[in-house]
């Protein structure tokens, strides 16, 4: 079955998508045209993990965090528990860099074979193409807060709070992706 193929067949995680689609008219409903685009671009997250055919724990638990990071900055749930911003982006990170990792392999832009240092290489690329995805967040947050609204939280701290915790999430998540399929390769 090809790529295409695949693609027109329902998978669990749809109805996920069905959420995150209703989600950008009902956030920007609840709070605004920021509110709805930063959900547009968490169901473009969403439509990512189906088009890039993860594991559906993956495309679940994806869908979820990212759901769950856009609703959280929706209903103002950032400035009530100062944490929950750092928990999401160490949660977005390690989506991002599952997604990132199994996209870079379909295309052969790595390294696909076992051994310590294709995956170490792996790692790196996977960890910092996160940093980037990330710092285009950051900069589109800045953007948002000086051309629409104030009420975008910007600041030094804050962006490389973020940027850490991005990066934290991505290299826990490259790591772990990497130790999971080490088995499974050494077994083929």
């Amino acid at each position: 079955m090809t790529w295409l193929e695949s693609q027109g067949r329902w998978l669990p995680g749809d109805a996920l998508r069905f959420v995150a689609a209703a989600s950008v008219p009902l956030a920007g409903a609840v709070a605004g045209g920021p509110s709805a685009a930063a959900m547009l671009l968490t169901l473009g997250g969403a439509m990512a993990l189906r088009f890039a055919r993860v594991p559906t724990v993956t495309d679940l638990v994806g869908q979820a965090v990212l759901l769950a990071s856009a609703w959280f900055a929706v209903t103002g749930a950032y400035e009530v528990v100062p944490w929950l911003d750092v928990a999401a982006h160490v949660g977005s990170g390690a989506v991002l860099a599952l997604l990132t990792r199994d996209v870079l392999l379909q295309l052969r832009l790595v390294p696909a074979e076992p051994g310590r240092r294709d995956a170490v290489a792996r790692v790196l690329h996977v960890t910092s193409a996160v940093v980037v995805l990330g710092l285009l967040w950051e900069l589109g947050e800045w953007a948002g807060h000086a051309l629409l609204t104030e009420t975008i939280r910007v600041g030094y701290e804050d962006t490389l709070t973020d940027l850490l915790a991005d990066g934290a999430g991505a290299l826990a998540a490259a790591v772990v992706a990497e130790r999971v399929a080490a088995p499974r390769r050494a077994v083929r």
